[in-house]
């Protein structure tokens, strides 16, 4: 065999494995996504940019080699994802240049709407619970836990409307 050749095969081995060990992007993007919030809970823009790069890094990478395995969805939400890619990478850029509380929370309502799709076909253990509140009328992702409203002024305002 030539050597290019093996050395190609070795690499792409290496390149899938890697990738089969680690966590799906969807828990990568959650795990970003809960810093945010928790950040925009506490009235904080601090690591908010850090964390909207880092999501936008992860869906260029789903992107560029989108599998439904890689984006940890099944069915039809694996599609949903697809399509929905380049508007989550738009919002996840819209929070990594927020200058501002109100834009930050703007971006992850952005955000918000297409993952709330993409949970869907998340398995239920890794599925985080969808809250909404009334009187920002707006819907976020969190864990099933005591409500954490991220869009301001009343953190412990909304409800969990679907676990």
């Amino acid at each position: 065999m030539n050597k290019r050749v093996f050395l190609a095969i070795v690499v792409s081995v290496a390149a899938v494995g890697a990738w089969a060990g680690g966590p799906s992007t969807f828990d990568a993007v959650m795990e970003h996504y809960e810093s945010i919030r928790d950040a925009l809970i506490n009235e904080s823009m601090d690591g908010v940019n850090a964390h909207g790069t880092a999501i936008a890094a992860e869906l260029r990478k789903l992107q560029s080699g989108f599998s439904a395995d890689r984006a940890g969805a099944s069915g039809e939400a694996a599609t949903v994802v697809r399509e929905k890619l380049p508007e989550m990478i738009s919002a996840a850029d819209e929070i990594a240049t927020a200058n501002t509380l109100e834009a930050a929370r703007d971006g992850l309502y952005d955000l918000s709407k297409p993952l709330v799709r993409w949970r869907e076909g998340v398995t239920e253990s890794g599925r985080p619970a969808v809250a909404y509140c009334p009187m920002h009328k707006r819907s976020w992702l969190q864990p099933d836990e005591e409500i954490g409203n991220p869009y301001g002024g009343m953190p412990r305002c909304g409800e969990i409307v679907s676990k």
